[in-house]
């Protein structure tokens, strides 16, 4: 786990399940989805999700971590045997070390795990998942 992943403040639900990665960690619980990057937190509202969608990779088989300019979508691509998904959501909490700040609508590029995708779709509400 990387050292400078900051600690998970406020989680809303009961923790479901837990998985870190030196560039990126995820967490869901019963009421939220949080993306962990090294100095800043992503807090995900379930019921604030608009749509997870599978993602097609079409890049080389590595670990990537970043975001896109302007900030409205972030992204940690793996090429692993993880299926990589598009989350859009109508609102997110980013906490980093200046504090916790809410955004507007945002787009995430994330490997999500197919047990992680189970519970995110039987708390979302979320019927195709």
């Amino acid at each position: 786990m990387n050292a400078d992943f900051l600690p998970v403040r406020d989680l809303e639900g009961h923790l479901l399940l837990s998985i870190k990665k030196p560039e990126f960690g995820l967490t869901v619980s019963t009421r939220e989805l949080v993306y962990h990057k090294p100095h800043v937190n992503y807090y995900l509202k379930l019921d604030d999700m608009v749509s997870l969608v599978p993602f097609e990779l079409r890049r080389t088989k590595e670990m990537t971590a970043g975001h896109s300019r302007g900030g409205t979508a972030e992204y940690a691509i793996s090429g692993a045997d993880v299926p990589v998904y598009r989350i859009h959501v109508s609102a997110a909490v980013v906490h980093n070390r200046s504090g916790r700040f809410q955004t507007g609508a945002m787009q995430f590029i994330l490997p999500i795990p197919p047990r992680m995708l189970q519970l995110i779709g039987a708390h979302s509400g979320m019927s195709r998942l």
